[in-house]
């Protein structure tokens, strides 16, 4: 066996290999940050600050862009919290939609692929039962009233996907907790309205 050939491999190999080890060092950065800044997002969304939240969702998308880049070189690298990271960004995207009447941003707009846009859907639905609550807590029972009727159509919509669960990994288990939340929050809007 002639083993030049393969020592010629493994030198040139080494410069990809340290390539794609720095970018899932970065990735797991930007990911983290994605998380975080869509998560600022949503929480200025439930304070009722639009401007500062469409300030922090432009800074997501920029970030998301990022990564967009690294996984078109990388595409082995798109798991775990960069998934999760995109997730986030549905959410955001959701949740920013949802308190301001905004147009939402599909999955190809928001370049993010489709299962992390259902699961952000999901979690979007959760976010829901707390702008109800907080409309029941200053008495605007109308606005929760019309906040259930979303989240029940959301609900509705997902709940289809749930089956075979390969077609969206882990959604079964949200779909089962959601069930729950979406039953709590409609007895809780039930007993605020007698």
């Amino acid at each position: 066996m002639n083993t030049d050939k393969l020592v010629e491999y493994l030198e040139n190999v080494e410069k990809k290999l340290m390539d794609r080890f720095d970018n899932k060092e970065k990735l797991l950065l930007l990911s983290r940050e994605l998380i975080r800044v869509s998560g600022e997002t949503i929480s200025l969304c439930h304070r009722g600050k639009e401007s500062e939240a469409k300030e922090k969702f432009h800074k997501a998308i920029e970030k998301a862009k990022e990564i967009q880049k690294i996984v078109s070189d990388y595409p082995e690298l798109l798991y775990g919290d960069v998934g999760v990271s995109f997730q986030e960004l549905a959410e955001a995207d959701i949740v920013l939609s949802f308190y301001f009447n905004l147009d939402v941003m599909l999955p190809n707009e928001l370049g993010i692929p489709d299962t992390y846009f259902i699961d952000g859907i999901a979690d979007a639905i959760g976010e829901m039962r707390r702008a109800i609550l907080e409309f029941l807590r200053k008495d605007k029972k109308e606005d929760a009233e019309k906040t259930m009727e979303k989240m029940d159509i959301l609900y509705e919509s997902i709940w289809k996907l749930e089956y075979p669960k390969s077609l969206v990994p882990g959604l079964r288990q949200k779909i089962d907790a959601l069930r729950r939340i979406v039953e709590e929050t409609r007895h809780d809007l039930f007993l605020a309205t007698i």
